[in-house]
């Protein structure tokens, strides 16, 4: 039998590393999105933390300038690594979106070689389904011819036999005169 070979092998094969690199990529694109998302619930828990540290005007507390001052600053600080912090995690929504339509794209792109495949070796299974058809009728038909060649010479050497040998019979119908 014939051995299947797709003739696109190479192809799918390029497709499918191409898959797989651009799955890594998404993977490596979506961890750096979630980092960068903990950094900032990181950063915006800090600013909860010190905002709900400020005293309040008339709760008995002595209010101290420098200390408020300096609160202040750093809550400022927060706010602004906050903003930065902001787009940067946008930036790695961003990268994450489009390596997971990189990724659907390869992935569709290898799927599609892959039916051609699935396309191909169908047809082969089919055509080796009717190459072993065409052996085992060919092994038939000689088979049938076969015995038919037997049974004829059977039947002939029957018949022979069933008959009388003419020079047989006339060797002795020529003595008897």
């Amino acid at each position: 039998m014939k051995r299947f070979s797709f003739r696109l092998e190479t192809l799918l094969r390029h497709r499918l590393a191409l898959e797989n690199l651009r799955e890594h990529a998404f993977a490596v694109a979506q961890s750096r999105h979630v980092e960068a998302a903990r950094k900032l619930d990181s950063l915006a828990a800090q600013h909860r933390e010190a905002a709900a540290g400020r005293p309040v005007a008339g709760g008995g507390m002595r209010l101290d300038a420098p200390a408020i001052q300096s609160r202040e600053q750093y809550l400022s600080t927060l706010q602004a690594q906050m903003a930065q912090q902001e787009e940067r995690v946008e930036v790695a929504r961003l990268i994450a979106e489009e390596m997971c339509a990189a990724l659907v794209a390869a992935r569709q792109a290898r799927e599609a070689v892959t039916r051609l495949r699935d396309k191909d070796f169908a047809r082969h299974q089919i055509e080796m389904q009717k190459l072993t058809q065409l052996g085992i009728d060919e092994v038939a038909s000689m088979r049938f011819a076969r015995e038919q060649s037997e049974n004829s010479i059977r039947r002939a050497e029957t018949a022979a036999r069933s008959r009388p040998d003419p020079d047989f019979s006339t060797s002795e119908s020529g003595k008897a005169n």
